[in-house]
């Protein structure tokens, strides 16, 4: 079972998405995750990749964070500060099927893309897949929250507002990995 974060959207979004889907979020933009099991496993199949990436490693000693390019949507990946139980599990993160990073607890990364709808996947032990419409020269903040369970950890995605995002990177540092050949 997944865990969700729903919010209501207006009958406009509702028609512009899908008629089963719901709005996934904290307050910033819109992210998209169907009601139906099929239509969140087909969601699961655009967002997820096949690649594999090496485990993050923290770099305590830098701490960027640029702004949105005029042309490109800035795109800031975070694992919060909050769960110990969860610190050292590896949570990687992929868009439209390609792997962009992974985290650790009290971590973060980020990446640019194009304008547009995406399709962003976290992975653990589990998968969570929403879509999001992201605007040129706009940040967005997504949460992946990991609990651990008996067998295994799980992981859901939230977009943050800015305000929640940007004051939770303060505590995190980068995570940077690399792509397994």
């Amino acid at each position: 079972m997944l865990f969700t974060c729903v919010i209501a959207l207006t009958t406009a979004a509702a028609e512009t998405f899908g008629q089963e889907s719901a709005g996934v979020g904290y307050g910033y933009g819109v992210a998209i995750r169907y009601n139906s099991e099929a239509d969140n496993a087909a969601l699961r199949v655009k967002a997820c990749g096949t690649e594999k990436i090496d485990y993050a490693q923290t770099k305590k000693d830098e701490r960027p964070t640029p702004e949105a390019p005029a042309d490109k949507a800035l795109i800031y990946v975070l694992r919060m500060r909050y769960n110990n139980f969860a610190y050292n599990i590896h949570s990687k993160l992929a868009v439209d099927g390609k792997w962009m990073g992974t985290n650790r607890g009290k971590t973060y990364f980020y990446f640019t893309v194009d304008p547009g709808e995406h399709h962003f996947c976290s992975e653990v032990g589990n998968q969570d897949a929403i879509t999001m419409a992201v605007e040129p020269g706009k940040t967005y903040y997504l949460q992946q929250h990991i609990v651990t369970g008996t067998w295994k950890a799980r992981t859901w995605l939230a977009v943050l507002n800015e305000t929640k995002g940007k004051e939770e990177l303060k505590y995190l540092n980068l995570s940077v990995f690399k792509v397994k050949k």
